[in-house]
């Protein structure tokens, strides 16, 4: 009877690992809720069977565990403050503790050397089965040229610049997985992958993506300069052939930073700002549905910065963060990145293995990546936040395993 139930118990374990996987598989593609409600409250079921009967361990102690509580409690703190106070209950429970849950199942069972390529592994083949089809949908079956930037008008949630946030992450972990894999098939594959995800990632034609990828890049070469260099020369020839080029050029760019309208955005959301500075609008994104509250900040920038209609949203991380939760809630907020980046720092320093110092190298890229392209586009919710607290969660699963000494790459990595 003992060994029934053990082996029930690691069934139900096993499950959630699968369950919790399933939902980071689809994360990148749209329109599939159910799938990843299912997958979500499934997983978090099977935890509570688990936690009841006392044959599991779930801790809640990591170097990032207090910045967040404290994030938590002040956008619930604004919640008294709040414009809109339905939406602000919603999205604190849907655009941030589902996030923290997801954060700490990750780092609670994909806790070892295998589990943590095995979610690499997840992320890169789900975002590459996205990438393919919508390569294929986007261009060949809608006769879009290339010229069009991927994604453009498309009638689903995820728009161009969030499609290369998406794929840009992925790149980053299939250049670390390609050195890590010793059969040449799987080699192969994993090279395939690449080479889609980079075509997706400048198909999108988004600038702040272009640089998040080359900045990333700068970031990775010190450890990995064979691959970096020749992913380096594949990517700046990918770029004169795609129609990418023409942005880049310096004329385009100068006029593109003159012509932006990102500046007149900024510029109304600061008055939103600075009326409501310390506790901000509230956590709930509707609140900039409100066209009568747009319309009254707009009205206090200078005409020459004023925008016709304004924008619904801030396309800025740090200018988003602050108008719904105040300079208090943008400081908790850099308190987290802080934790993170000492995580890396620990971690690159102390870590006893190639793969835990290689790998937190490879995660401060995929970081940087994602904060500068979060200020130029929405990232505090949907796949793209996922993509951070996912960043977070294998950071801290590297920060659990500094201390292990068998190196499962085998010398492999950091050559």
């Amino acid at each position: 009877m003992k060994d029934k139930n053990e082996k029930t118990y690691r069934i139900l374990e096993t499950s959630l690992i699968f369950l919790i996987g399933v939902h980071i598989f689809f994360n990148p593609f749209p329109q599939l809720t159910a799938i990843q409600e299912i997958s979500f409250y499934g997983s978090v079921l099977i935890l509570v069977v688990l936690l009841s009967l006392k044959k599991t361990t779930f801790s809640l102690k990591t170097p990032l565990t207090t910045p967040f509580i404290l994030f938590v409690l002040w956008a619930i703190f604004g919640l008294f403050f709040a414009l809109n106070k339905p939406n602000t209950i919603h999205d604190i429970y849907a655009h941030l503790l589902k996030y923290l849950m997801v954060f700490f199942l990750l780092i609670n069972y994909f806790n070892s050397f295998r589990h943590f390529e095995i979610l690499a592994g997840l992320i890169v083949l789900s975002t590459t089965i996205f990438a393919s089809y919508l390569l294929i949908y986007f261009y060949p079956i809608l006769g879009n040229p290339i010229s069009v930037n991927l994604g453009f008008a498309m009638p689903w949630e995820i728009p161009t610049n969030i499609i290369g946030i998406l794929s840009l992450y992925p790149v980053l972990l299939a250049i670390y997985m390609l050195d890590l894999q010793k059969e040449m098939i799987n080699k192969l594959l994993v090279g395939l992958a690449l080479i889609v995800l980079t075509f997706t990632t400048l198909a999108t034609q988004t600038r702040g993506t272009i640089l998040a990828m080359f900045v990333s890049i700068a970031v990775c070469f010190n450890t990995k300069k064979h691959l970096f260099l020749i992913f380096l020369i594949f990517l700046i020839a990918l770029s004169f052939i795609m129609p990418v080029k023409d942005r880049l050029k310096p004329a385009i760019i100068y006029n593109k930073i003159l012509q932006d309208d990102r500046g007149q955005i900024w510029y109304t959301f600061w008055e939103m700002i600075k009326a409501h500075p310390v506790t901000g609008v509230g956590f709930g994104m509707q609140t900039y549905d409100d066209e009568k509250l747009l319309n009254k900040y707009n009205q206090l920038v200078p005409s020459s910065y004023r925008q016709s209609v304004p924008h619904k949203a801030p396309h800025n991380l740090i200018i988003d963060i602050t108008v719904r939760t105040g300079f208090i809630g943008l400081a908790l907020f850099i308190f987290i990145i802080y934790r993170f980046l000492w995580m890396i720092r620990v971690t690159i320093k102390n870590g006893r293995t190639r793969f835990v110092r290689v790998w937190a190298v490879g995660l401060l890229a995929a970081f940087a990546a994602w904060l500068i392209q979060g200020m130029f586009e929405n990232t505090a919710s949907g796949p793209a936040a996922m993509v951070l607290f996912i960043i977070l969660a294998m950071m801290t699963i590297l920060w659990n395993l500094r201390e292990e000494t068998e190196d499962p790459s085998e010398g492999l990595i950091g050559k």
